[in-house]
């Protein structure tokens, strides 16, 4: 049994309504009170908190009582097409044509058009595949510009029955006779932990894992992260442990190479908590060609960001000079997929003992 079930806005309203079941799974519907509608999608391990309409952001994700979301002073997601003027969610799209931090010689968002984008089309798909039972949001925003590019993305988030790792995708067609530019980064913000361990099957040596040294124009550099950033330059293991008494303070951000694959071709990333409970992030290194560490750890926002991506952020102009722009021909496609989500104690250690053999 499969099917799909077609959003309206009409269909939300402040008082959370349940629009389906399947099995354990339950699908419900509300709005927040900025007016942002919202699906919650829920099994017996926990939720997500998905918004259909703005991004197809996942704005949080709670298993075994705990959100993996970051630390943010947004409680609500705000219904806007600027990024920093709603920055509290778990999950975000950046791309299509463009992603990054823009410089002064680029045009475009913050991260690209896709981060808040106005989806024209949202539903709840249903069904059953070689893992399961499942729920799932989908939708498709059309970009369209005269003289310019046309593409269609279709993000989906799936939930399995008894689980707390969930799949996200993203499929990027163009619709033009032209090709068209490609940047693409699933930006996950996990909550940085206290005395966390941070794993992955990559090297922490300087040369595996570069650290960004231009400032963004959103970062306010002191004398003191200046210093940090020199040290974290020559030893970026530091970070290979988040102390409760660290502080990022802005930013810092690694691009990180020498990603190994397992034998199925898939890097893993983990932060193990005290007392064992992890957060994951899996991919195809095959589909992801770079990735990318965001830390930022103040008293208003406290982030581990584990960033898949198809580039660096350094935004299109500086991308493009290096290489890392993508090109998709016309009529083409492309799919992205990720694993994330959260893992007890004992999938942790099962893990863990895994990524070791990579």
């Amino acid at each position: 049994m499969s099917g799909v079930i077609h959003l309206e806005k009409s269909f939300f309203s402040e008082k959370e309504r349940v629009l389906c079941t399947l099995g354990e799974l339950r699908c419900s519907l509300f709005r927040y009170s900025t007016g942002v509608p919202a699906v919650r999608l829920e099994n017996s391990k926990g939720y997500l908190i998905l918004l259909p309409f703005n991004g197809q952001q996942i704005w949080d994700a709670v298993f075994d009582g705990r959100s993996l979301k970051m630390y943010t002073k947004f409680e609500e997601p705000e219904d806007t097409r600027t990024l920093v003027d709603t920055y509290g969610m778990f999950m975000t799209h950046c791309g299509a044509l463009r992603m990054g931090c823009p410089a002064p010689e680029d045009d475009h968002p913050l991260h690209g058009e896709l981060t808040t984008a106005p989806y024209q089309e949202a539903s709840i798909l249903f069904g059953e595949d070689d893992q399961g039972r499942f729920l799932a949001l989908s939708g498709v925003y059309h970009y369209r510009k005269g003289f310019g590019d046309f593409y269609d993305a279709i993000p989906v988030v799936k939930l399995y029955e008894r689980s707390s790792l969930f799949d996200i995708s993203m499929e990027i067609r163009n619709r033009s006779e032209y090709p068209m530019d490609l940047m693409y980064m699933c930006h996950l913000n996990f909550l940085a932990g206290d005395d966390s361990r941070i794993l992955q099957t990559a090297p922490w040596e300087a040369d595996s894992m570069v650290l960004r040294t231009s400032i963004p124009a959103h970062v306010k550099p002191t004398p003191e992260f200046l210093d940090f950033l020199a040290r974290l330059k020559q030893a970026p293991e530091e970070t290979a442990v988040i102390r409760s008494s660290d502080v990022y303070d802005p930013e810092i951000v690694f691009f990180i190479g020498g990603v190994r694959a397992d034998t199925e071709g898939r890097a893993h990333f983990m932060q193990r908590h005290p007392g064992g409970v992890s957060d994951y992030v899996s991919y195809d290194t095959a589909e992801f060609s770079h990735h990318v560490r965001w830390i930022l750890k103040n008293k208003n926002q406290k982030v581990l960001g584990i960033l898949p991506s198809t580039c660096e952020p350094e935004g299109y102009a500086a991308e493009k000079k290096k290489g890392n722009v993508r090109s998709l021909a016309g009529n083409a496609s492309v799919v992205f997929r990720i694993r994330a989500g959260a893992l007890d104690r004992a999938q942790g250690d099962v893990y863990e003992k895994e990524m070791q053999k990579s």
